[in-house]
């Protein structure tokens, strides 16, 4: 029987997605799970036909690839996973180094418009480590829940909500895409994974606590993990495509991408 591989994520920020998909999932689709950046990486090479991405994916491939409606992973203001940790002023890390996280481009693309647009700084970036050489070190996800326990630098930044202050709109950081090539072959069975994942979403929101004990890293606590999640939302709506461009807009005039593209979807 052939599959359909549906790749995801097992960040705590995924919790209410997970729900109880296994269990209402066709039996068709087989789930593997890696970091965003493996997702991409897999996506791209046609390992999945359909995976939880980061946003900035979508807008570097738009030719290849379309949005599942109203799926994303996203925040109206500070989400606690995605941190930039740094030392003294963010005006005096110019010219100095910065570790990446290499698990997520979207968190990268951020990073720099909000330093670079924003404020002005041009650091030197690195992927690693935050060892004593570097300045600061931009986490995502469960490193960073932890690590806001134990910083590695004094200051921290929350880039969803720096990104809220400065344009008013709320961040996306993940999407739920497919490839183009498989819709066709693949349509019967792609509403049948959006219903199971629209029914999760809503039964693991309904039970974010349970959701949250049941998968909380075991160093934070069920308050802070249910907090947690209680500021994120799952959504594609209107006011979160308007957020999406707003971020392509910027990639746009930084000549990251060639051209802003129309956000399109599966027809379910």
């Amino acid at each position: 029987m052939p599959r359909f591989r549906l790749g995801l994520v097992r960040y705590l920020n995924t919790a209410p997605l997970r729900w109880d998909l296994a269990q209402s999932l066709p039996e068709e689709v087989e789930v593997l799970y890696a970091s965003p950046a493996e997702l991409s990486r897999r996506l791209l090479s046609e390992e999945l036909e359909a995976g939880l991405v980061p946003s900035v994916l979508y807008v570097r491939h738009p030719e290849s690839l379309l949005l599942f409606p109203d799926l994303s992973i996203s925040a109206s203001g500070r989400v606690g996973s995605v941190l930039f940790f740094y030392q003294g002023t963010l005006k005096g890390l110019s010219g100095k180094t910065v570790a990446l996280s290499s698990e997520s481009e979207t968190s990268v693309a951020l990073l720099r418009i909000l330093l670079e647009d924003f404020q002005g700084v041009h650091p030197e970036y690195r992927r690693g480590r935050p060892e004593e050489l570097n300045r600061g070190y931009l986490a995502i996800g469960d490193e960073a829940l932890l690590l806001r326990k134990s910083p590695p630098f004094p200051e921290i930044l929350d880039l969803a909500g720096v990104w809220m202050e400065q344009t008013g709109l709320p961040f996306v950081f993940a999407v739920l895409a497919v490839r183009r090539e498989v819709v066709s072959p693949w349509r019967s069975l792609l509403r049948e994974v959006a219903q199971a994942l629209y029914l999760s979403r809503a039964r693991g929101l309904a039970r974010l606590s349970e959701a949250a004990a049941r998968e909380k890293p075991p160093k934070l606590s069920l308050e802070e993990a249910r907090a947690y999640l209680l500021g994120l939302e799952y959504d594609l709506s209107g006011v979160k495509q308007e957020a999406l461009r707003a971020f392509y807009q910027h990639l746009f005039r930084r000549g990251e991408i060639p051209s802003v593209p129309e956000l399109r979807f599966v027809e379910l």
